[in-house]
């Protein structure tokens, strides 16, 4: 409702005046990916999207994954949002990234003098990432069952841990640094052919169980899920990185639900 947003913005405003602060405003959209553009569009019409220029009130929005369903479409959700914030507002962010145990895993890569020396293709023999759940899809079938394992977990959680584990030393502790790293890895990923794909990836379903001596349904009869769904919930990947650290170094990465127990583990196996 454009309305609303008008009314957000009188509140904010009024707020600003009566505690004699700033009315800078931080956008956080924990909504469905498919209200990501029609929120922004309405920020915009509404005079919300302040740019922070010549000390006026600025604002930020954060967009959580998934950002798009493909390259095509999240080109196209970025076109749409910086038509209303310019890019230095703009924060595409992973929630994964703010667990203490992932952001610990560069103090382990780089102020560990006994790790780097052995962290190659030299004396590793492969990587093992895993990210297990428990649980099913519960309540969020209607939105698993249009994006899968794959786009759920494996291209954003799990290849932000692959960059982790792999990028070479930052320049600096900044963002832009540490992110310029970790785009290398990613540009460095061994394209997975047709071919390769056979014997490299498995996709799976789960299917009806007990657990803790309750049964539980199969995926496909989970609420939101369609009937003859191929979505997967079980993911797993052989990848290699073509750079001179890992070359020949195979990761395996592996997701899914309805697994034996709840567990995220980076298993790094030496020669």
């Amino acid at each position: 409702n454009p309305a609303d947003f008008h009314t957000l913005r009188k509140r904010i405003e009024d707020l600003s005046v009566r505690k004699n602060v700033p009315a800078n405003c931080l956008y956080y959209l924990a909504t469905p990916p498919s209200l990501f553009v029609p929120v922004v569009d309405q920020l915009r019409h509404a005079g919300l999207t302040m740019k922070g220029s010549a000390g006026a009130p600025w604002s930020r929005i954060i967009v959580e994954k998934p950002f798009g369903s493909d390259l095509q479409s999240a080109l196209a959700l970025n076109e749409q949002i910086t038509t209303a914030f310019d890019e230095d507002q703009i924060f595409r962010i992973d929630h994964y990234l703010g667990k203490e145990t992932v952001q610990n895993i560069m103090v382990l890569r780089f102020a560990n003098s006994i790790f780097e020396p052995v962290w190659n293709n030299k004396y590793v023999d492969h990587v093992q990432i895993s990210a297990s759940e428990a649980l099913g899809v519960g309540r969020r079938g209607g939105y698993y069952d249009q994006t899968g394992a794959i786009r759920d977990m494996l291209q954003n959680h799990m290849m932000h841990l692959l960059a982790l584990v792999a990028m070479e030393p930052p320049a600096s502790l900044a963002a832009d640094a540490i992110r310029n790293e970790k785009v290398q890895v990613l540009r460095s990923l061994r394209p997975i052919s047709p071919l390769c794909a056979a014997k490299d990836v498995v996709r799976g379903q789960y299917v009806e169980g007990v657990v803790d001596g309750h049964e539980v349904p199969p995926y496909r009869r989970e609420p939101g899920v369609a009937a003859e769904s191929v979505t997967e919930t079980f993911a797993a990947l052989k990848v290699h990185i073509d750079n001179w650290r890992w070359a020949g170094v195979p990761f395996y990465l592996r997701t899914g639900k309805r697994l034996a127990e709840r567990r995220t583990e980076i298993s790094v196996h030496f020669k």
